[in-house]
C-alpha cells in the first residue's frame, strides 16, 4: 500500500530544504511537513483514539491543519468526509451524526452552519491546532498501518443546493490516470508553484492539492478567495499554475492590476464548471496559450481536456475538449441536431461507481474531430409559454457579450406564460453606465428565441458560492 504520507517521505528524503507548502505566512519544507504530518498522525491516534475504518468529518476551509489531517489520517486508515460551508445545517448535522467519530471545524462557520446538540465529539479547527503544536511529541513516530485504504469523501451539487456523496479510495493509484494525463498534456512537472484558492472540500481544489504534493511542487494557501489577495500571494510567490473555477478567473480579470499580478502564470487549469468564450479569449489575449479547460464531475473525475490550441481555434461557446486516455464517453438519445446526454466510464470514478457507465447530466454534442461541446444541463430545462428553454443556453448567450463577466438566468411565476426569466448580470466594469437593460436587450433580441428573452435584467455582483461557483439555486 502506497499511501500520500509514503511520497511525503520521499521528497523530504530527496529534497529536505525545498519549500512545499505556504499558508498563513509560514512555510514548510518537505522534511518539516512530513514531519508535522507524522506527529499529527500520532496526536490522533493516541489523544484521539482514532482507529482505521472511524470517519472524521473536516468542515474546514483551506486551513493548516487540514492540509495536515488528510494525509495524516489516510496514513491511519482513517476515513474523511470533506463537508461544504455550503450545506444547510440540518444536511450537515445529519452526515456529522452519522458513523462520525470526530468532526474538526473553522470556529468561524459553528454559529452559521452547526447546531449546538451535537453528540459526536468535536474540536475546532484552531483548538486542534493549538493542542498540536502545544504537545511535546516525539521527532520520530512509529505508525501502525492499515491493511486496507480508507475513503476520500466529497459532496458534490453546491450550486443548486442538492447535496450528494461521492467517495473514492485514499489510494494514490486512485489518481493514477488522471495524474498522467496531466503530466502528458499540461506538462505539470516543469512548473514548481500551485496556487490553491479552492477550497479542499471541491472535488477539484482536492485532486490539486493531492497532485501537487505527490509532485513536490510548492503549494501557496489562501483560507478564503479574494482577487486582491490572490494577485498579491500569486506576485509575491511567482506562482506558475493556477487552479480556478471560471468565476473566479473572471474576477481576477475585473482587477485593474491582475494582467501585471498574473506574468508569472505559465499555466491555468479552468474547471468545475462552464468556461465562456469570451473568457477564454480575454485570458489568451493577456496571458498567451496558458489555459486548459477540464471538464469532470465529483462522482466520475476528471476525464475531458482542451488544451491552449484547441481553445484558441474555438469558434463558438461549449468546447470541453476530448477525452483522455482510459475513459470511454457516449453521447445518448442525440436529437436532430446531434445534442444528447452525456454518459461516461472511467476506473478512477467514485467507489461505488468504477468501471459502469453514469449518466453526467450534461447535454453535449460531438463534432467530427472527437471534440465534445456543452450545450447545458438536463436538469436546468423549463417551460416559458409552452417552449422548452434551457437557461444554461441563455447564460451562455449573456456571457458572449464582451461587457459580461457573469450572468444568472433563473425562472419566475407568469400569470400569462406559466414562467418567464430574469437575469442577473454582473459587468467586468460595475461602472459601466452605458450598458443598460434595454440596451442589452436589443443585444440580445437578434440571439435568443420571445421565449428565453429575460423580462428583467438586473446589473449587480453575483453571489458566488465557497467553491467559486455561481450559486443557482
Amino acid at each position: 500500500m502506497i499511501t500520500l504520507l509514503d511520497i511525503l517521505r520521499l521528497h523530504a528524503w530527496l529534497h529536505p530544504d525545498r519549500s512545499v507548502l505556504v499558508t498563513d505566512d509560514e512555510r514548510f519544507s518537505s522534511r518539516q511537513l512530513y514531519s508535522q504530518v507524522c506527529q499529527l498522525a500520532y496526536l490522533m491516534l493516541h489523544q484521539y483514539g482514532l482507529h482505521a475504518g472511524e470517519t472524521v468529518a473536516l468542515l474546514c476551509r483551506n486551513h493548516l491543519i487540514a492540509i495536515l489531517l488528510v494525509p495524516a489520517l489516510m496514513r491511519l486508515g482513517v476515513h474523511i468526509r470533506l463537508l461544504s460551508t455550503d450545506m444547510p445545517a440540518s444536511q450537515l448535522a445529519s452526515l456529522v451524526e452519522e458513523r462520525c467519530r470526530l468532526l474538526v471545524y473553522d470556529e468561524e462557520v459553528r454559529s452559521r452552519c452547526l447546531p449546538d446538540d451535537l453528540t459526536c465529539q468535536t474540536v475546532t479547527a484552531e483548538e486542534l491546532l493549538a493542542h498540536f503544536r502545544g504537545n511535546v511529541l516525539p521527532e520520530k513516530v512509529a505508525l501502525p498501518r492499515a491493511d486496507t485504504y480508507a475513503s476520500l469523501s466529497v459532496f458534490t451539487g453546491g450550486t443548486s443546493g442538492s447535496f450528494t456523496e461521492a467517495a473514492r479510495s485514499s489510494s494514490v493509484h486512485q489518481f493514477l490516470a488522471p495524474f498522467l494525463a496531466l503530466i502528458r498534456h499540461v506538462g505539470l512537472l516543469r512548473y514548481k508553484s500551485v496556487l490553491i484558492a479552492l477550497p479542499l472540500y471541491h472535488g477539484f481544489g482536492l485532486s490539486t492539492l493531492i497532485v501537487s504534493l505527490v509532485l513536490g511542487k510548492k503549494v501557496c494557501l489562501l483560507r478564503h478567495f479574494q482577487p486582491q489577495s490572490a494577485l498579491a500571494l500569486i506576485r509575491k510567490e511567482r506562482v506558475e499554475v493556477l487552479p480556478v473555477v471560471p468565476a473566479i478567473l473572471s474576477r481576477l480579470w475585473q482587477s485593474a492590476e491582475a494582467a501585471e499580478s498574473l506574468q508569472s502564470v505559465r499555466c491555468i487549469l479552468s474547471g468545475g464548471d462552464h468556461l465562456p468564450l469570451s473568457l477564454s479569449q480575454l485570458t489568451q489575449q493577456r496571458l498567451g496559450p496558458v489555459l486548459f479547460n477540464l471538464y469532470g464531475t465529483s462522482e466520475a473525475g476528471f476525464f475531458v481536456l482542451a488544451k491552449p490550441q484547441d481553445l484558441a481555434q474555438a469558434t463558438h461557446e461549449g468546447l470541453l475538449g476530448r477525452p483522455i486516455f482510459g475513459v470511454r464517453c457516449d453521447v445518448r438519445e442525440p436529437d436532430a441536431q446531434g445534442v444528447g446526454t452525456l454518459w461516461v466510464r472511467s476506473a478512477w470514478a467514485m467507489t461505488s461507481r468504477q468501471n459502469l457507465w453514469q449518466n453526467t447530466g450534461d447535454l453535449v454534442s460531438r463534432d467530427a474531430n472527437g471534440f465534445l461541446y456543452h450545450h447545458g444541463r438536463s436538469d436546468r430545462m423549463v417551460v416559458c409559454g409552452g417552449v422548452n428553454v434551457y437557461l444554461d443556453s441563455v447564460e451562455r448567450v449573456l456571457l458572449a457579450h464582451p461587457s459580461v463577466a457573469n450572468a444568472r438566468v433563473y425562472p419566475v411565476a407568469h400569470p400569462d406564460f406559466g414562467q418567464v426569466l430574469h437575469a442577473n448580470v454582473e459587468l467586468f466594469d460595475a461602472s459601466d453606465s452605458l450598458l443598460t437593460s434595454e440596451r442589452l436587450r436589443q443585444w440580445l433580441s437578434s440571439r435568443l428565441s420571445r421565449a428565453e428573452m429575460p423580462h428583467d435584467i438586473v446589473f449587480a455582483p453575483l453571489e458566488l458560492l465557497s467553491t467559486g461557483k455561481v450559486a443557482t439555486r
